[in-house]
């Protein structure tokens, strides 16, 4: 068949019209594969299988012969080195569409043109963390985190594992984010950011002093890092403050309290109850028969406000977390330290008693309150 085509060509005399027809045939036959292989761009092996199989049959159609193999092999190789010098180009052309979005802070956009430019190049570290800083922008946290972590599949960058641990602060994930960013420590330029995250972490989770020795080493880094100094002054307090509630119920109790506030800013409820809990375990076990006749009491009356203040932070989250009977339990030992509202007291208990459904209790707890002038 090839040869009687070949013959027809050789008689066939070649007229202006017949030229023109084989040119408008041959640019709509490139244009079609141009189509075809648009979508194929972006995955290099299945082009060039595409290449070498089209190039095939033209050529067993054209000369059949042991050559057309070497010519459709030819063919693909052209092809894929043709598309592995492409394929970056339209990327990074994509890439600085995305960047000036990122710049107006459309990050809708940015993420459009970040997208893809990966299609073309799907591995390449620094368009992996573009992408992944917009959907931090956006909140969307899960793909963020997908995006970083491909980036440092192909790029160490510590500004990659400082955001990876700035993903994990906002999902609540203390212990990955300190593995984050103590996995950015390795370089001087993100050193003092990533201590100072570290501090951060440590202070929300109740590591007070570790705390203060991280934005400390931070400042020694870098002096003038105004958030670090800001951040070593408000630990300070929070060590002043603490330090004897600290003494009392160990450091323990102090992990438990500041990490339970820390889930429940995260929207994190079932971890919050239960470090709550244990919390309120540790207050109740010490502080049992707690009261003026008690030998700790010298020792405990100047921090009375302070204690007041963790037993009533502690109890209030139990009942908001529906924890009535252990906040119950908290509000009556909170009743040893004859606190100023103590007639207050008494009705409120009375009340969560009435939501239990135990109106003897609650009765009980009325004629208290009214017995006080």
């Amino acid at each position: 068949m090839a040869k009687y085509y070949k013959e027809r060509i050789r008689r066939e005399k070649s007229t202006l019209v017949s030229k023109v027809s084989q040119g408008v045939i041959a640019s709509f036959v490139v244009g079609v594969a141009i189509i075809l292989l648009r979508p194929l761009i972006t995955n290099i092996p299945l082009a060039m299988l595409v290449v070498g199989i089209g190039s095939l049959v033209v050529s067993l159609f054209v000369r059949p012969s042991i050559k057309a193999i070497w010519h459709s092999l030819i063919c693909a190789a052209c092809c894929g080195i043709f598309l592995l010098n492409l394929t970056p180009f339209v990327a990074n052309v994509y890439l600085f569409n995305g960047y000036k979005a990122a710049v107006g802070k459309n990050w809708d956009l940015a993420i459009k043109y970040y997208e893809k430019a990966l299609r073309y190049d799907p591995r390449d570290g620094e368009l992996n963390f573009y992408t992944g800083y917009a959907y931090m922008k956006k909140k969307e946290y899960d793909k963020a985190a997908y995006h970083f972590k491909k980036s440092l599949q192909t790029k160490l960058d510590p500004s990659a594992f400082n955001n990876l641990g700035n993903i994990y602060l906002e999902q609540g994930r203390f212990e990955d984010a300190e593995k984050a960013y103590k996995s950015a420590l390795y370089t001087e330029v993100s050193r003092m950011y990533s201590l100072n995250n570290l501090g951060a972490i440590y202070q929300k989770t109740g590591r007070l002093h570790e705390s203060l020795k991280m934005f400390e080493e931070a400042l020694k880094v870098n002096p003038n890092y105004k958030i670090a100094r800001k951040n070593l002054k408000v630990v300070k307090a929070l060590i002043k403050r603490y330090s004897f509630v600290e003494k009392r119920y160990g450091k323990e109790f102090l992990r438990y309290f500041f990490t339970a506030q820390g889930y429940l800013q995260y929207r994190r409820l079932d971890k919050a109850k239960d470090l709550f809990l244990k919390a309120a375990r540790v207050l109740i076990e010490k502080d049992r028969n707690v009261g003026p006749s008690h030998p700790d009491w010298k020792e405990i009356l100047p921090h009375l406000n302070t204690i007041s203040a963790v037993y009533s932070l502690v109890a209030g989250k139990l009942v908001a977390l529906g924890e009535l009977p252990q906040a119950i339990s908290l509000y009556e030992v909170t009743l040893n330290f004859h606190p100023r509202n103590i007639k207050q007291l008494y009705k409120y208990i009375a009340s969560l008693y009435l939501k239990l459904g135990e109106k003897k209790k609650a009765d009980e707890m009325l004629k208290k309150a009214q017995s006080l002038p």
